[in-house]
C-alpha cells in the first residue's frame, strides 16, 4: 500500500519543491525608506502642483460658477487687477435650492451675487451647460466657453481661468482640451478655505478634496478622451 502511494505521488504530483528568492531584512527596509520618502513628497508637493497659479496675458476672464462667495470676491479683485474688459462665468445646473429662487445654475446665481457687489452687468455673461448634463460637466463647460467666445469673441487668443484649490489644474487641463489648443489658458488658482492647504490631511475635508481631485486629476490626464 506504501509502494502504490510512494508510486502514485512520483507520477502525479500534487506538490513540488522550489527555490525562489526573498527580499532581506535590508531590502525590505530599503522599500520601506522609498515608500515613506514618496508619501512624504506627495504630502507637501501635492497641493501646489493641483493649485497652479499661471495667470497669462488675456482680456476674457471665465470663472467657474460654483466657487463660494469669497471666491467671488477675489475673483473680482482679479478682474480689476488684471485689466480684462469682460467676465465669463460658468454655469451648471443647482443641485439644490432651484426650486426657491429665479436662479436655475450657478452660474446665474454666481452673476446675481457679483452685480450685488458692484460689478457692472454689462461686462459679465453667464455661459451655462444644458440641464440634464450629469457627467464631465467641467468639460461640457468648458466646451460652452469656447463656442461663445467662438461666436461671440472670434480673435481671442487667450483667457484666463478662475477655479478653486486642488480642482484648479483639472480645470485648466480641460479647458485646453475643449479649446482644442487653439487659445492659451492661464490660471488662477483660489486656496479653499474649508481647510489649510499646507495641512490638508488634518481634517477629513482637506484629506478626501485633495485625494479626490488627484484621483480626478490622474483620470482626466490619461484615461479622459473627450
Amino acid at each position: 500500500m506504501l509502494q502504490s502511494k510512494q508510486f502514485f505521488m512520483a507520477k502525479f504530483p500534487l506538490f513540488r519543491k522550489k527555490e525562489r528568492w526573498s527580499m532581506t531584512w535590508r531590502g525590505r527596509l530599503i522599500v520601506l525608506l522609498v515608500l515613506i520618502l514618496l508619501a512624504w513628497s506627495y504630502t507637501i508637493h501635492i497641493v501646489p502642483y493641483l493649485s497652479p497659479e499661471e495667470p497669462v496675458s488675456a482680456d476674457l476672464l471665465v470663472v467657474e460658477g460654483y466657487i463660494p462667495d469669497y471666491a467671488l470676491e477675489e475673483s473680482m479683485t482679479i478682474f480689476r487687477a488684471g485689466g480684462y474688459d469682460h467676465m465669463i462665468i460658468t454655469g451648471k445646473k443647482r443641485e439644490k435650492g432651484a426650486h426657491l429662487d429665479q436662479y436655475k445654475n450657478d452660474g446665474e446665481y454666481s452673476a446675481a451675487i457679483l452685480v450685488k457687489l458692484g460689478f457692472d452687468p454689462d461686462r459679465l455673461t453667464v455661459v451655462a451647460t444644458d440641464d440634464d448634463i450629469r457627467k464631465d460637466r467641467t468639460y461640457q463647460s468648458a466646451v460652452e466657453v469656447y463656442q461663445w467666445i467662438k461666436e461671440h469673441r472670434p480673435g481671442t487668443k487667450s483667457i484666463d481661468l478662475v477655479s478653486m484649490g486642488t480642482h484648479a489644474r483639472r480645470s485648466r487641463l480641460l479647458f485646453r482640451m475643449a479649446c482644442k489648443h487653439e487659445l492659451e489658458v492661464g490660471i488662477y488658482s483660489i486656496p479653499n478655505q474649508s481647510y489649510e492647504p499646507m495641512h490638508w490631511w488634518k481634517s477629513s475635508h482637506g484629506f478626501r478634496e485633495v485625494n479626490k481631485e488627484t484621483i480626478a486629476w490622474i483620470y482626466a490626464r490619461f484615461f479622459f478622451w473627450p
